[in-house]
């Protein structure tokens, strides 16, 4: 997503908060692999081809570097595992007919920032249709989550909305 927001030309408004969640995620990665003791040469070697890689997608030269369709089809592959991430916890639920551990709040912000993702798509990239994509299968997929938490917890449980949501921040004990 990075390397396809930088490529068309995008503000870094647009794509700012994709950079720090990649950030972020490198770091995570990294702080598992040591608590696991992963670190090593084929844990060094995947990530010395990751930047090897995105390296050469943003600074190759047009010539030898990765096609405006390439980078497309990787922007492709990036919402097909979007929407494999989300899958699995709408399943379980169904499943167990139950509001299952994802948190509601976290389904409210994420749904809140794909909206917000949508305007600023049009608005500062001019409506790029697989950001488009990305963006609303995104919303629709943790709204559809969101709703589904809603429903087995008020419906099936008994809580209310306010022990729902409040459920991250307050302690049983």
């Amino acid at each position: 997503t990075d390397v396809y927001n930088i490529k068309k030309g995008f503000p870094i408004s647009v794509f700012s908060e994709s950079l720090v969640i990649t950030g972020e995620a490198a770091v995570i990665l990294g702080l598992v692999a040591f608590y696991q003791r992963r670190v090593d040469v084929q844990t060094f070697l995947m990530a010395v081809i990751y930047v090897a890689v995105t390296s050469w997608a943003l600074f190759a030269p047009t010539s030898v570097g990765p096609s405006d369709s390439a980078i497309a089809f990787a922007q492709e592959l990036s919402i097909a595992l979007n929407v494999a991430s989300l899958l699995p916890q709408l399943k379980q639920n169904f499943v167990r007919k139950s509001s299952g551990s994802y948190s509601s709040v976290t389904a409210s912000l994420a749904s809140a920032g794909c909206t917000i993702r949508l305007f600023t798509t049009f608005e500062l990239a001019n409506g790029d249709p697989l950001l488009l994509v990305n963006y609303g299968v995104a919303l629709a997929l943790n709204l559809s989550l969101l709703l589904q938490i809603i429903y087995y917890a008020t419906q099936k449980e008994g809580k209310t909305l306010s022990q729902l949501y409040l459920a991250d921040v307050k302690s049983d004990s």
